[in-house]
């Protein structure tokens, strides 16, 4: 009856979006990529590569869980190296970077949606032995036929929001059949674990493996690539406020203060990234209304950044990368009711932090970087302003918040053996 329920309002939701479907596969070339995928068709080729062979799946939705989904498929690889891997994502954003990369997956594939006809066809397509979710993917068919199937089904990194508790409590009569579908559940903290539990799944199937995306030393592996930012930006003898996975409503007030910085620091230059590529012309439009000099990433080819106050990062990948030249960082998605993006990256490159107070998705990292010092909650543009110029100014300060950032993700060392021991159960 539950199933009938949310299978019949996927039906209604799919005949609403009927006609835009249609426009976009007749004129939106950019939007029919991948439609035939989300259907669950899938090109000879790709079932080619997994002939006589059951592959991993591991199914991380965007950008942020593409990385971390990179280090498990790394690790999976050296203790199974005959093992083959299929890795989906929900957005193209992260299907860009992961086909660009590769990250140790023979296949990367659009996730079908959660429909039970493109399910199934997926499913018979790939055959997988097992399957991998990551943070807070989950899709209610696809458990419901990979259980009936046999086919163990785990969450790694889960991660449980108060704002998806409150919601998914709401309708528990729904989501603890579809949570009680997964095999195993190792989840980001003891919080997230509770909140699982709660939510209906048997405690004896969660524990805490941590975050994924705390894995891996950043700065050692891209080294030599912050090396190459500080040439491109000539930021060796400048001053850099890095702005990451901003959103609409942010950037406005990020480009005044980030203006009224530099009329008393001539010096300083922007590094600005917008979380959404959609977006990148809507926030090149506003650059030039503030009449800002400045560079799009795309189309520096290896050239500094020379006067410009801004370089404008339109590519997908950079931006862990370019944390590495910040002098202050402020984090987006958290001065617009969004949540808020990964801290993690910039505390890796030991970066004093600025977010915002809507940090829902990471609320527990945010609260531990600010009880140590590592990172700075601000209310909006003054706060802002203040805490960034007094960084700005005190270098010693802003090393000394930058070490304690690092302190805070250096904590949890053992989270890809704690996984892999959980992921090796079951192959």
């Amino acid at each position: 009856m539950a199933y009938g329920i949310y299978n019949l309002l996927l039906s209604v939701c799919l005949l609403l979006a009927l006609p835009p479907i249609l426009a976009v596969l007749l004129f939106g070339g950019r939007f029919r990529r991948g439609i035939l995928e989300r259907a669950g068709l899938y090109p000879p080729r790709v079932k080619e590569r997994f002939k006589d062979s059951r592959p991993l799946w591991i199914h991380a939705s965007s950008v942020g869980e593409v990385l971390a989904a990179f280090t498990l498929a790394g690790e999976v690889k050296r203790r199974f190296p005959g093992l083959k891997i299929v890795l989906s994502t929900f957005t193209r954003s992260g299907y860009d970077m992961a086909n660009r990369t590769g990250g140790g997956a023979d296949a990367v594939i659009f996730f079908p949606l959660d429909y039970p006809w493109a399910i199934q066809r997926a499913l018979d397509h790939f055959e997988p032995a097992v399957v991998i979710f990551l943070e807070t993917e989950i899709w209610p068919n696809f458990l419901r036929q990979a259980h009936r199937r046999g086919i163990p089904t785990l969450l790694l990194s889960g991660r449980i929001s108060p704002r998806a508790f409150r919601r998914y409590h709401r309708v528990r009569w729904f989501f603890s059949r579809v949570l009680r579908q997964f095999t195993a559940a190792g989840m980001q903290n003891e919080v997230c674990a509770q909140r699982i539990i709660d939510l209906g799944v048997d405690v004896s199937k969660v524990t805490v493996t941590g975050n994924l995306k705390h894995a891996g030393d950043e700065t050692a592996e891209t080294g030599g690539e912050s090396q190459g930012w500080l040439k491109l930006g000539g930021t060796g003898s400048r001053r850099v406020l890095v702005a990451g996975s901003t959103h609409r409503g942010e950037e406005e007030i990020l480009l005044e203060v980030f203006l009224h910085l530099k009329s008393t620091m001539p010096d300083l230059l922007m590094i600005l990234a917008p979380r959404h590529p959609q977006r990148f012309d809507e926030v090149e439009k506003l650059l030039q209304r503030k009449q800002l000099n400045y560079l799009r990433k795309s189309a520096m080819n290896g050239h500094g950044a020379g006067e410009a106050d801004v370089i404008f990062l339109d590519t997908l990948g950079d931006l862990p990368v370019a944390y590495g030249v910040a002098s202050v960082v402020f984090v987006g998605g958290s001065l617009v009711d969004v949540g808020g993006h990964n801290l993690i990256e910039p505390a890796r490159w030991s970066k004093p932090i600025l977010f915002g107070p809507y940090m829902t998705n990471f609320a527990e990292l945010a609260g531990e970087m600010k009880q140590c010092g590592g990172g700075v909650e601000v209310k909006g543009a003054e706060d802002l302003m203040r805490e960034a110029n007094l960084l700005l100014t005190n270098p010693g300060r802003a090393l000394e918040m930058g070490h304690k950032a690092r302190e805070v993700v250096d904590g949890d060392r053992g989270v890809v053996d704690r996984s892999m021991e959980l992921v090796s159960r079951y192959f």
